[in-house]
């Protein structure tokens, strides 16, 4: 199995889509060599989410674990952040309509700067009043964004109801409403916190929300009056930012996930 995954890794293009990698998959895995790398019988559905495939035979569509990159990201400018706010505005009012404003639900918004406008990314906890970034310590307001992770993208991966997917022509990861319940496991599972809740969690309506790039043309680089936003080509930021939380060890991988990981990884 490990060898099946490290021909797909070999053999996929680096702007392959998520459909093209599930086809790649198909092309490696014969019935034979499928029922000689799955060993012992008994198995059943559990193996064959090892490579992609649910119940539905060679038609149905595969949950989404190997996913090609992203086309873009919006990348911010600290710099030359004012604090105005109007790129969270612009955000939940393309994205949640106009009935919902940012003044009254601030964290609904996918890019996040109302949470750092005081003491900054790090809290008056991190650094100490006056001696962090924020209104309180150097004035500099960090806007903070989704990096539209690479492989193995942890909110996507930690969703139990496969709601997180990734969908062309940018390659966003972006949340499925009719499948997500509003559990709150992949608000958990982002070490930089850009996952929200529109609501309570499990409560009736509430639902996941994260960036999804507009369809590659963000509302909140629109409308930032500095320039402080930018929509540019995506490139692995992951381990550039710091993580704003600690992902809980109990933290589970959603069935399925886990097994396929382990063959590859």
């Amino acid at each position: 199995m490990k060898e099946i995954f490290q021909t797909v890794a070999k053999e996929m293009k680096q702007d392959a889509t998520s459909a093209e990698i599930a086809e790649l998959i198909r092309g490696q895995i014969s019935r034979r060599t499928f029922l000689k790398g799955a060993g012992a019988a008994g198995v059943g559905v559990a193996s064959l989410c090892i490579f992609g495939f649910g119940s539905g035979g060679k038609d149905a569509i595969p949950r989404q674990v190997f996913v090609a990159n992203a086309e873009g990201m919006v990348v911010a400018e600290a710099t030359l952040c004012v604090g105005c706010r109007r790129c969270e505005s612009a955000c939940v009012g393309y994205n949640e309509g106009r009935d919902a404003t940012t003044l009254v639900q601030p964290s609904i918004a996918k890019v996040k700067v109302n949470r750092n406008i005081n003491f900054g990314v790090a809290g008056v906890a991190g650094r100490g009043f006056a001696r962090g970034d924020g209104d309180f310590g150097n004035f500099r307001t960090v806007q903070d964004t989704c990096r539209q992770c690479p492989h193995p993208v942890a909110c996507q991966l930690a969703c139990p109801h496969d709601a997180i997917e990734v969908i062309a022509p940018v390659n966003a990861r972006v949340v499925n409403l009719d499948k997500c319940a509003g559990c709150g496991i992949c608000v958990a599972a982002c070490p930089w916190a850009m996952t929200s809740l529109s609501g309570p969690v499990n409560a009736k309506g509430s639902h996941a929300t994260k960036c999804d790039l507009c369809n590659g043309n963000p509302a909140c680089v629109q409308a930032c009056p500095a320039g402080a936003l930018s929509y540019q080509a995506w490139s692995d930021r992951t381990r550039e930012v710091p993580a704003r939380q600690i992902v809980p060890a109990s933290l589970s991988l959603a069935a399925g996930v886990l097994e396929s990981c382990g063959s590859c990884h």
